[in-house]
């Protein structure tokens, strides 16, 4: 069996669509304009940094940061999910015996279980990690990674870490196992440079995937 810690936004669901919906309607709910931006939103890190990078300081002042992000909160853990859903291929991997499979995810506890039901995947997937599994105190995934692995005690030789974005990996190594970047989320090449691996495609995972399990 081969041990495979998962990133959930970007490297096993699509769920940009829904996120930026949510993002808009919040920003909106806390008197932030899209025209005010300085840069464009970029989904995958947390709420809070998410809206730091994409507006001044000074217009998230008076309150409108801890606005936005409780609106979005708000709206976000009671959506359906209807825009959200597997990258194609991924089910395949997910459903198939020889791995074993863990999610770590700065993603919230309420949407990330919602999400793993609605695709049907509660028994494939051996445990959901997000930043409030281990205790009140919120965690890194730097931590979420190290808790994990030694609470499953899982061998580093058959364990690799899967995400699509530079802190994904990152937290990965930091447990000293190999990671695998991809291209099809919101990081680039050149962010994931330092991965072990790099796979362009879900197709190309499942290569890589092959041959480490024959490894």
């Amino acid at each position: 069996m081969f041990n495979l810690i998962w990133d959930l936004d970007g490297t096993l669901i699509d769920s940009q669509k829904e996120v930026l919906e949510n993002i808009r309607l919040a920003i909106s709910d806390a008197g932030l304009e899209e025209h005010d931006m300085i840069r464009p939103f970029r989904v995958g890190p947390t709420i809070d940094k998410i809206l730091k990078t994409s507006f001044t300081e000074e217009r998230l002042a008076d309150g409108k940061l801890q606005t936005a992000i409780a609106a979005f909160r708000n709206r976000y853990d009671n959506s359906s999910f209807s825009y959200t859903g597997s990258y194609e291929g991924i089910d395949k991997i997910i459903m198939d015996a020889r791995f074993i499979h863990y999610i770590v995810t700065n993603k919230p506890d309420t949407p990330s279980k919602k999400i793993i039901e609605k695709l049907g995947w509660n028994q494939y997937v051996k445990r959901l990690v997000t930043p409030y599994t281990f205790g009140p105190e919120k965690k890194t995934k730097p931590e979420l990674f190290s808790m994990l692995m030694d609470e499953e005690q899982l061998d580093k030789k058959i364990t690799v870490g899967i995400g699509d974005m530079e802190g994904d990996c990152s937290a990965a190594e930091q447990s000293n196992i190999r990671t695998i970047g991809v291209l099809w989320g919101t990081g680039t090449e050149s962010e994931l440079a330092h991965c072990s691996y790099i796979c362009r495609t879900v197709s190309e995972l499942s290569e890589l995937l092959e041959t480490l399990c024959i490894k």
